[in-house]
């Protein structure tokens, strides 16, 4: 059974691969497979507590089928919690098609949601599924097109405008989706707007999960200060992080609860192309949240919260450099 299986799903993409522009051919082998997922929430005006929660771990499978009658090239996606896997939290259709009115020319990704949603789970392993699938089991999600362009060996764009709405029964905001796609990497963006003023009310990023052997391990040093005054910050305690998405929680004298979160190359909508991102978080509810960062050339990083700092450095340092450079 899975040696048929797998015939079918290489069946499936060797026919879009030979009638399909090689862009798109590309893209639906680089989106194609199983992708394991951090997604961090970064605003969410309802709880802003929200952004200091755990990060939730995404299992996400995306795979040709074989759906003639809604276009040449389809993809279907399912998304589960990594724990949950047997409880798909999103099933979406998406049919790619080379958009040749826009300058430059563009892939169009239509989306397409399940009025069952549980009748067609696994669709992408089941030929008898897509055989039996028809248009009136589907519906479109309208505005929610993504427009993708190729740069270098990725693929990178996302929905335009004001278009995409949420909740659709009853719009009230406006969704700005991103996504980038390529070997090995896997990341998106999810904002949303207020129609009335614009206003950002909810952001949050997927990517990669972090891949610890190719991780660095970096030292933290913790200042407080008891005056709240920055010229009396005295060494607290050092934490070892990281730097793919490490962190490590920890208390002050006064009581509150902090955690520390280091990114680098993992971490994909910051300020810059590698970069280390320090994040300081007060886990308090409504507590605030300090994000710092610097070029990873630079090899440290630190961020500042009254009455405390914290500073971030490489635990072994580069040959060239002795321990007590790296402490200058």
């Amino acid at each position: 059974m899975i040696g048929r299986l797998g015939l079918a799903l290489v069946a499936v993409g060797l026919c879009a691969a030979a009638d399909s522009p090689p862009e798109m051919t590309e893209l639906v082998q680089r989106w194609s497979g199983l992708h394991d997922s951090a997604v961090q929430v970064i605003l969410d005006d309802h709880s802003p507590q929200s952004a200091a929660v755990e990060l939730t771990r995404l299992r996400t499978v995306v795979e040709p089928v074989d759906l003639p009658w809604l276009g040449q090239t389809v993809l279907y996606l399912e998304e589960t919690l990594h724990d949950v896997p047997g409880a798909p939290r999103r099933q979406v259709l998406l049919r790619l098609s080379v958009d040749s009115q826009l300058r430059p020319q563009r892939i169009r990704v239509r989306q397409y949601t399940f009025k069952e949603p549980a009748q067609w789970r696994g669709l992408f392993a089941d030929p008898q599924a897509q055989q039996a699938l028809r248009r009136a089991d589907v519906e479109t999600l309208a505005g929610c097109d993504l427009l993708l362009s190729r740069d270098g060996e990725q693929f990178h764009g996302g929905t335009l405008g004001r278009a995409c709405v949420f909740p659709p029964a009853d719009p009230q905001r406006y969704v700005d989706y991103n996504l980038q796609v390529g070997e090995g990497v896997y990341w998106f963006r999810i904002r949303q707007f207020r129609f009335e003023d614009d206003g950002l009310v909810q952001e949050s990023a997927g990517y990669n999960w972090p891949a610890l052997h190719l991780a660095r391990l970096y030292s933290c040093r913790i200042r407080w200060s008891a005056s709240g005054q920055p010229a009396d910050l005295a060494p607290l305690l050092t934490l070892a992080l990281a730097d793919q998405g490490g962190r490590a929680d920890f208390s002050l004298p006064d009581g509150r609860s902090m955690r520390l979160i280091l990114h680098s190359d993992d971490w994909p909508f910051d300020a810059a192309d590698q970069a280390l991102i320090l994040i300081l978080q007060d886990l308090a509810p409504g507590g605030a949240t300090v994000r710092a960062w610097s070029p990873d050339a630079a090899r440290q990083v630190s961020a500042a919260m009254k009455p405390m700092d914290a500073r971030c450095g490489p635990s072994a340092p580069p040959a060239n450099r002795s321990p007590a450079a790296m402490r200058d």
